[in-house]
């Protein structure tokens, strides 16, 4: 007797590294189907290089943070 494959397309808990809290990520599903392809994109100035996923709560704020412009103190 075998045992079942996982489903190629099942979410799994994540943590996120800004807050620490614990959330369901849909990133590597197949077909991609996670909440966050619903919120626009975010800068990749903003995004970890090591590409972990953030939380709702966290998300949300990147997004809303690179909505707004930005004071950097450097001139272009």
């Amino acid at each position: 007797m075998t045992a079942p494959a996982s489903p190629a397309h099942a979410v799994k808990r994540a943590r996120c590294p800004r807050c620490g809290s614990a959330f369901d990520c849909g990133r590597h599903t197949e077909p991609f189907d996670c909440w966050c392809k619903t919120l626009p994109a975010v800068p990749a100035s903003q995004l970890d290089p090591r590409g972990r996923c953030l939380c709702p709560e966290c998300l949300a704020a990147a997004v809303a943070a690179g909505a707004a412009p930005r004071n950097t103190g450097e001139s272009r």
